[in-house]
């Protein structure tokens, strides 16, 4: 007997692939957090890193971590004895061979030449970092360490270490050591410090330690195993899931866009507030590039003013949307609340792309369902929507 579930023969839809999909504890993946690095486009750019690198390691700039990464550094080296009291710090420094040496730390003890690796192999001549580095100290001691984020680096016997003895004027020294010396630190440091630069800090430990990219590898890892366990056998269905909900997000967002365009020339003609003057200021839809799968709002906006109510240039933001889940940047649905025949309202004081904190919000809640259902009829919709705009404007210019 073929099973039919609201008269669709089951056995041509995704529904019972569905049903058993068991939900499973999700990873210990982490949200993507943004990062100043990455947005940037150099997630990898070795002079970005030296020069964050000198900043932290000079205790004179604006961060307030004073001269917790250079101290961090001097433990990484069992040298954590050494003064800091004065330190000169410089990068790019040119030797005499036109060498140029990524970090340059000028301490009252010692000169330390730093070599910061990302990507690139090792092929410098360290043992004229050193001589230039004694030639520019006051007591002519100094030392090259080279920085880096490799597993398998080997220093001793290199020919980049021809000249020098590893452990007396030669070092090396593997990110996560100096990141997890630093952090131990932090916690006494941090108080004084600028919030944002032990932001800045923690972002760029985040970016450049190997150790943290790997966790979040594994995680990925096993991201994608616990997928395939659960999709193994019904991957056709589990793509036709995907295709049908691209089709409802499309038509709906295709319908919004027609009730909105519909409402926009009945208010060409008539105020939504019957006998009173307000103005369209400007409409949107958000977002502009509108990706169904992966974006769970989708919103059509009125920025309305009314110029004789006597509030200025107080002005209101009405926006209907879609669908079971949104996170607009300011408030996150509970997928319960909603269904995907839902249509969301809300409103806002302020044009386009206010900052919508709890003292600009007009609807309460925030985020409110409208009476009316994505598969009512397209007049119903408007009908709705003009509804609550005027319930809005009626309330708050109290008109």
């Amino acid at each position: 007997m073929i099973n039919e579930i609201n008269g669709i023969n089951a056995s041509d839809t995704w529904h019972d692939a569905i049903a058993v999909f068991t939900e499973v504890p999700a990873s210990s993946t982490e949200a993507t957090r943004p990062n100043i690095f990455r947005i940037a486009g150099f997630p990898r750019r070795e002079t970005v890193s030296s020069n964050v690198l000198a900043y932290f390691f000079d205790p004179a700039e604006g961060h307030g971590l004073k001269d917790l990464m250079l101290k961090a550094l001097l433990r990484t080296i069992h040298k954590e004895d050494m003064d800091v009291s004065d330190v000169s710090v410089s990068t790019e420094a040119s030797t005499g061979k036109n060498n140029r040496i990524d970090i340059l730390l000028d301490l009252p003890d010692i000169s330390i030449a730093i070599e910061n690796k990302v990507d690139a192999g090792l092929y410098n001549d360290l043992a004229d970092y050193r001589s230039w580095a004694a030639e520019q100290s006051n007591n002519d001691s100094a030392i090259v360490i080279v920085l880096h984020p490799f597993n398998k680096f080997v220093l001793k016997d290199h020919p980049s270490a021809r000249g020098l003895v590893v452990g007396q004027d030669l070092f090396d020294v593997h990110y996560d050591e100096l990141f997890r010396n630093a952090l131990g630190m932090l916690g006494e440091y941090s108080l004084d410090a600028d919030p944002r630069s032990v932001d800045l800090l923690q972002q760029f430990i985040d970016n450049y330690s190997p150790e943290r990219k790997q966790k979040k590898m594994d995680n990925t890892a096993a991201d994608i195993t616990q997928f395939v366990l659960q999709a193994n056998g019904i991957e056709q269905q589990l793509v036709n899931v995907r295709q049908s909900f691209e089709k409802y997000t499309e038509a709906a967002r295709s319908k919004l866009q027609t009730v909105h365009a519909d409402l926009i020339s009945r208010w060409a003609e008539e105020s939504p507030v019957k006998g009173k003057s307000v103005t369209l200021a400007d409409n949107w839809e958000w977002p502009k590039r509108h990706k169904p799968f992966n974006n769970q709002y989708y919103a059509q906006s009125f920025k309305l003013e009314n110029p004789g109510s006597g509030d200025g240039d107080r002005i209101i933001t009405c926006e209907f949307f879609f669908n079971i889940e949104f996170n607009d940047g300011y408030v996150v649905s509970d997928p319960k609340s909603g269904s995907f025949n839902t249509i969301w309202y809300k409103a806002y004081w302020g044009g386009r792309n206010p900052n919508q904190k709890p003292e600009v919000r007009i609807t309460n809640p925030y985020n409110q369902t409208l009476d009316a259902k994505l598969t009512k009829s397209n007049e119903d919709i408007k009908n709705a929507v003009e509804a609550a705009v005027e319930r809005t404007l009626k309330t708050c210019w109290n008109i």
